[in-house]
């Protein structure tokens, strides 16, 4: 793709219109017979699949740590929660739900530090129930979700043009790290074992046989710039954003500049 800007007019980054041909039918979505990798080691990291985070969960536990802390939250556009209620209400946009939304693709992976070595691992390869002991300690999580009608609309410059859409969804990558977890190249190392997971598990993502992920980066963010260049992904552009205004790395704006990458990862 070359490597253009745009401005839109007006919008909300919140809230878009979306290409509804990136959604499939229902029945086609139960057609789905390989699961996402419930869990993945790399060499310093354990990534589990989250399908529910439930009241006295770990999981609960685990996200509300992280969208509680200002930090970690400093470039999420749903701010930082202030209660479980605010946490639950974030969660909704990437778990899985069964509430009329079969026909979306959402997978959330909680990103741990294993506090001890592990000898003999494959670094982005599912590993023998026994590593599962291993001491641990929450840093992250890592969520891909297909578009809908609160994901950003993008010109078709900057993605994948509407005649792929019926053979190629489109997801968005994001994540969040704990300041604990900055520095460490965590990120990158999770988002590439995600990466490969999706790779060996195409038919979770039937009908379609391709997959395309996108990723939007804040211009004022670089560690994040860094994070995903790092990953092989490339960069299409640069959108000028307008809209309603949102607050966002402690101060309201009304106006962006957002890169914008991706990648075909299944073709």
């Amino acid at each position: 793709m070359k490597n253009t800007r745009f401005r839109k007019a007006e919008g909300n980054q919140k809230h878009a219109p979306v290409n509804s041909a990136n959604h499939p039918k229902s029945d086609e979505a139960q057609q789905r017979s390989d699961p996402m990798d419930p869990i993945i080691f790399t060499s310093r990291l354990k990534l589990t699949l989250v399908t529910k985070a439930e009241r006295g969960s770990p999981e609960l536990e685990w996200f509300h740590e992280l969208h509680s802390n200002e930090k970690a939250t400093w470039w999420s556009i749903y701010g930082q929660a202030k209660s479980i209620e605010d946490t639950e209400k974030v969660m909704k946009g990437y778990l899985p739900t069964n509430e009329g939304e079969e026909n979306m693709y959402r997978v959330a992976y909680a990103v741990h530090k294993i506090l001890e070595s592990m000898n003999g691992s494959v670094e982005g390869e599912p590993q023998p129930a026994e590593q599962e002991k291993k001491s641990t300690k929450f840093v992250g999580l890592v969520t891909l979700k297909s578009l809908d009608a609160g994901s950003l609309a993008l010109p078709e410059d900057l993605t994948i043009p509407i005649a792929a859409t019926t053979t190629t969804l489109t997801v968005e990558l994001a994540y969040l790290f704990l300041p604990i977890g900055w520095g460490k190249g965590y990120a990158t190392e999770s988002v590439e074992a995600v990466f490969e997971s999706c790779k060996r598990t195409r038919s979770f993502w039937t009908p379609f046989s391709k997959l395309y992920i996108r990723a939007v980066v804040n211009e004022s963010n670089p560690a994040s710039l860094r994070v995903i260049d790092k990953t092989g992904m490339t960069k299409s552009g640069v959108y000028d954003w307008t809209g309603k205004a949102i607050f966002l790395a402690g101060e309201w704006r009304e106006r962006d500049s957002l890169h914008i990458f991706g990648m075909h990862l299944l073709e």
